[in-house]
């Protein structure tokens, strides 16, 4: 994304504008609300010069079709910066709405002006409309009549008055027209002291600048403001903030903007937005919230603590049976009420709350931590009942029937190491009708003979009684599985792997470690990518330590609590595409004392290091004339020779010394 305030944006709009008065068929003239304004040239008229070049701009304006010309204005550049100043300040009482002086380099503008007396070598910082009235290289014509169609002659006129060249503009009627789109609120952000928004609307609108008006407490007529403004260029959309500190607390203010192209004509209202200069980050939300089971009323009572109740409209309550999703709004209450009774709530079901803070406005600005609470049931479950188990490849495998609606959790006891007593051996969570549970292979020992019991847990944590004690022997050999499932992909300079969650089903399980073979390298085997062991439940792994453009292939082993090993998993290859890089854009040339300087645009991209410039002359092969580092943008080419036309084009250069497609070419005489 790229930022610029609001002085580049108007630096960087129609600056081919500025270029236009070279030639007879370009657009060198533009209707604005009040007058026509004339580019001349990009010389600069200075009067004072020592090479003897010293002109002037005559401007004659005719009806069309009527070749009656009238004497407009004959302009003359200021003579020092006390002059320039002046004429700025008249430049601004003419336009309707301008940058002010206090906003603009003078001096830097003044310096650059008189040391290349060429507008197009000022850069943006003669892009201002201003600034070009004020150096009389554009003209503001206000004595003509609406709605007729004009053409003006451009004459360049030497010391001693004589016609140098001459040029006509295109037709041309006022006042202008801003065709843009609606700009629409995007955001904003609320504070007690500032207020930022920002407005959005499709890249090709070429807005030079904005107004903002606004208004207060809905009361009175919108007056024009002058907040701090800043223009953003977003992919395909431009964006308009403003940050208003001249905003009062807890006032609410309603906001629009009227956007004006580089001639000052206006264009669509925005959206109007309202807001309140308030700020949430000072309300801390609801705290110290309790829900517990009230007997009394057969339901769970929520109650909390809140310290600024007199910034509230009130709170809405929300409920789910998920800790994530599910929420619906089951009551809304007073800011200044501290308690509420859920009559709804049904027994044994575990419940999620949160409480959302409103404003004045109602916008749902924020929202308290989730808490959970349970109706209990002081009756005991029944235990399971008619268990079914056999001896498989897989393990021990044990089934039964769901014995209540709000039994979910088995606690599972199993006789361990040599002795025969039982002991909570696992904890089966599940609301299936029919619940199976195995007890993996990697964990029994062979023909030893294993004592289960069962007990079922309601939500409220009532515990059954022991289920039937069944005896089962194991007639399977230990072995341990490599992980199955192993996929992967590329994104965002990394590679993310996942293969199967053996932990759900072997408890015995210690870890996993990810292996990597790399094509590049000399290493033909795998090598691991970490020492240590990765989590029994952790299922995944991100490698950040790989390289665009190269090749790898990656497997999976498992370690279990009994130092077991597994072989490596199936594996699977993933290429890394390298980064494509762009040359220079914008490339640009001009005659200097010294030689030809180029300048260019730098492309967004981090993997390059530098850029190579390239000349050539008909008939000769392109040679490397410089070499620059990534940070800058221009080059002065001292080797040329008056007279000779000479091309250029420019190569970005990565850090492996790959270079890119050349820049567009651009040719000048010396």
């Amino acid at each position: 994304m790229k930022t610029r305030i609001l002085f580049l944006v108007v630096s960087v709009i129609l600056f081919s504008d500025l270029l236009s008065a070279q030639t007879q068929t370009d657009k060198i003239a533009f209707a604005g609300p009040n007058g026509i304004f004339i580019n001349t040239g990009i010389e600069i008229p200075f009067q004072n010069s020592d090479n003897n070049n010293s002109f002037k701009y005559k401007i004659e304006r005719a009806l069309v079709d009527q070749d009656l010309w009238t004497e407009v204005a004959l302009l003359t550049a200021p003579e020092n910066f006390d002059s320039f100043k002046e004429s700025l300040m008249i430049a601004n009482s003419q336009l309707q709405d301008s940058i002010p002086l206090s906003e603009l380099p003078l001096e830097l503008i003044w310096q650059k002006s008189v040391e290349m007396q060429r507008l197009d070598s000022l850069k943006y910082l003669g892009n201002p409309l201003n600034v070009k009235l004020a150096l009389a290289v554009c003209y503001l014509d206000k004595q003509i009549e609406t709605n007729k169609e004009y053409i003006y002659r451009i004459s360049t006129l030497d010391k001693t008055g004589n016609v140098v060249q001459s040029f006509t503009s295109n037709r041309i009627s006022y006042p202008g027209k801003f065709k843009s789109d609606l700009f629409k609120v995007a955001d904003r952000e609320l504070s007690d002291n500032f207020i930022r928004i920002k407005w959005e609307a499709d890249k090709f609108i070429r807005t030079a600048r904005f107004k903002v008006f606004r208004r207060e407490n809905f009361e009175n007529s919108f007056t024009e403001i002058f907040p701090v403004k800043v223009f953003n260029e977003e992919n395909t959309k431009i964006s308009i903030s403003i940050i208003d500190t001249s905003v009062n607390s807890n006032k609410t203010y309603q906001y629009f903007i009227i956007p004006t192209d580089h001639y000052q004509n206006e264009g669509l209202e925005s959206d109007t937005v309202v807001a309140i200069a308030f700020s949430f980050s000072k309300v801390f939300p609801p705290y110290s919230i309790n829900v517990v089971s009230e007997d009394s009323i057969e339901g769970l009572k929520l109650n909390w603590k809140f310290d600024n109740k007199d910034k509230l409209v009130s709170f809405k309550i929300f409920r789910s049976t998920s800790a994530d999703t599910g929420f619906i709004e089951i009551s809304e209450v007073s800011g200044f009420d501290s308690a509420y009774y859920d009559f709804t709530a049904e027994p044994l079901v575990l419940y999620y709350y949160y409480l959302q803070l409103n404003d004045p406005l109602n916008e749902v600005p924020l929202q308290s931590a989730k808490v959970f609470g349970l109706y209990k049931s002081k009756n005991k479950p029944q235990p399971p009942f008619d268990l079914v188990y056999q001896s498989t490849n897989e393990g021990i495998k044990i089934e039964w029937n769901r014995p209540g609606d709000y039994v979910n959790t088995y606690r599972i006891f199993r006789n361990i190491g040599d002795d025969n007593a039982l002991a909570e051996y696992f904890i089966l969570h599940s609301k299936d009708s029919v619940i199976q549970f195995i007890d993996s292979i990697s964990i029994l020992t062979e023909n030893r003979v294993y004592y289960y019991s069962i007990k079922s847990e309601t939500n409220s944590g009532v515990l059954s009684e022991f289920s039937d004690t069944i005896r089962i022997a194991s007639k399977i050999k230990m072995a341990i599985q490599a992980p199955r499932q192993l996929i992967g992909s590329a994104y965002d300079g990394s590679v993310n792997l996942y293969w199967e969650n053996l932990f759900e089903n072997v408890q015995s399980i210690l870890g996993y470690k990810v292996f990597r073979k790399n094509y590049i390298s000399s290493s033909d085997g795998y090598e691991a990518l970490f020492d240590t062991l990765l989590p029994p439940k952790i299922n995944n792994y991100v490698d950040t330590s790989v390289i665009a453009g190269n090749k790898y292939e990656y497997a999976v082993k498992v370690y279990d609590i009994f130092n077991n090993e597994s072989e490596l998993s199936s594996s699977i290859i993933i290429n890394l595409e390298a980064l494509p890089f762009l040359p220079p854009a914008g490339i640009t040339a001009v005659n200097t004392d010294r030689g030809v300087l180029l300048s260019w645009q730098t492309p967004l991209q981090e993997n390059i290091s530098e850029f190579k410039i390239y000349r050539y002359q008909r008939g000769d092969d392109p040679k490397v004339v410089g070499v620059v580092k990534k940070e800058e943008t221009e080059f002065l080419d001292k080797g040329v020779n008056d007279g000779n036309l000479y091309f250029y084009f420019i190569t970005s250069v990565d850090y492996k010394s790959n270079e890119s497609l050349h820049s567009q070419e651009i040719g000048i005489r010396r």
